[in-house]
């Protein structure tokens, strides 16, 4: 079968993307295209030309380069495949539009489900009225009187839409709140921060079937505002009511189809509700090194609407995680290509000292794993020149 797989920061869709989201993008679509080169599939993918120097980390594949593509060209391309496989940040609604002009030719959730999910307003509300826990949430429109009610410190404060961390900021101060709001430029959520542990879950649905893959730790730099990685299996005593919180919103929204990970807070009270992401996210990079079988045949299967019931095993721990390059890491990347390690090499894009990258390590536990990342980035900056942390 033949698959054209569109990720859309590589492919050149996204106009302005830093190194951060850049290594997140390349890490899901290098993933996904071994995945699908092992189960056989001819795939072929758009590569933007002025990320070619990443063409030496990908697996096999039949590679387009496109100096800037647009919607039609990649109609065109689409039709030339039996079927495409799309990745895409929710932003202004760029998801969904691209799942709208390749209608008849993806396999991945429908539009209007893909919309309805990415408004986190709504989103919100709809899961507070169907009983799920969810943040307290104040919607803030630019002009309007900043009234947060009954929130108290510290406040969580994001886009409306958006994928990551992309946006989000903590005010612990109402002045601090005020900033925030006032620097954003546009409508906002302000909601409650919930105090826990922050987690992922990634499922398969057809529509009708749902299957929980796994509960995935998450590692965030709010300072930064960037989402850094994290491990996956978790084990966490509300594994249980996470898999079932997270089946449960997914089967709110007729259309949603292949993978999706939900976003969850594992706090005292139980399990909170945080997003929904309709597509792949960065967790498979570490599903696709220790979850036996390898997902894919069942995003394949799931997007087609025909899901079905597969015991998965994981044989190890992945601990995937955002490492920061800084230093000669053009001269640097020649050196890396050889690495398991390397899921996504830094390619700088916002100065050319500075980049990001996605490493990936996989043992037996997580103190090994984590263990093994540290001493991975040693070396790292011992062949690379880099300062690498």
């Amino acid at each position: 079968m033949r698959i054209l797989v569109v990720e859309a920061v590589t492919s050149g869709l996204v106009d302005k993307a830093g190194s951060s989201i850049l290594s997140e993008g390349f890490a899901m679509l290098s993933s996904i295209i071994k995945g699908l080169t092992g189960l056989g599939c001819e795939v072929s993918t758009l590569l933007a030309k002025k990320f070619t120097a990443l063409v030496r980390y990908l697996p096999p594949v039949k590679l387009y380069k496109l100096e800037k593509p647009s919607l039609a060209e990649l109609r065109r391309l689409a039709k030339l495949h039996d079927s495409t496989y799309v990745i895409a940040p929710e932003d202004d609604g760029l998801l969904a539009e691209l799942l709208e002009e390749l209608d008849g030719l993806h396999m991945c959730s429908k539009p209007e489900a893909v919309r309805s999910v990415s408004d986190k307003a709504s989103l919100t509300l709809r899961l507070s009225k169907e009983g799920f826990r969810v943040p307290e949430t104040v919607v803030y429109e630019p002009g309007e009187p900043l009234d947060v009610g009954c929130l108290k410190p510290p406040y969580v404060v994001k886009p409306n839409t958006g994928a990551g961390c992309v946006g989000l900021s903590i005010a612990r101060t109402l002045e601090e709140l005020k900033k925030a709001v006032s620097d954003a430029g546009r409508p906002v959520l302000i909601q409650e921060f919930i105090d826990g542990v922050p987690a992922s879950v990634s499922l398969l649905t057809d529509g009708s079937n749902t299957i929980p893959l796994s509960l995935n730790r998450q590692y965030l730099d709010l300072c930064r505002r960037i989402y850094l990685g994290g491990y996956t299996p978790m084990y966490h005593e509300l594994i249980g009511e996470a898999f079932d919180t997270a089946s449960r919103v997914v089967s709110l929204f007729n259309g949603l189809r292949g993978y999706i990970g939900v976003d969850v807070v594992l706090s005292r009270d139980g399990v909170y509700v945080v997003e929904v992401n309709p597509r792949l996210t960065v967790s498979y990079v570490g599903l696709n090194r220790v979850l036996e079988p390898d997902p894919a045949k069942g995003i394949f299967e799931a997007g087609l609407g025909r899901l079905r019931t597969v015991e998965y095993m994981f044989n190890a721990l992945c601990y995937f995680r955002k490492a920061l390059f800084k230093g000669p890491v053009r001269s640097g990347l020649k050196k890396l290509a050889s690495l398991n390690e390397i899921v996504s090499p830094p390619l700088p894009v916002e100065r050319i000292d500075e980049a990001y990258g996605v490493l990936a390590v996989v043992s037996n536990n997580f103190t090994k794993a984590k263990n093994a990342y540290l001493k991975l980035l040693n070396r790292l900056s011992l062949e690379t020149g880099c300062e690498v942390s």
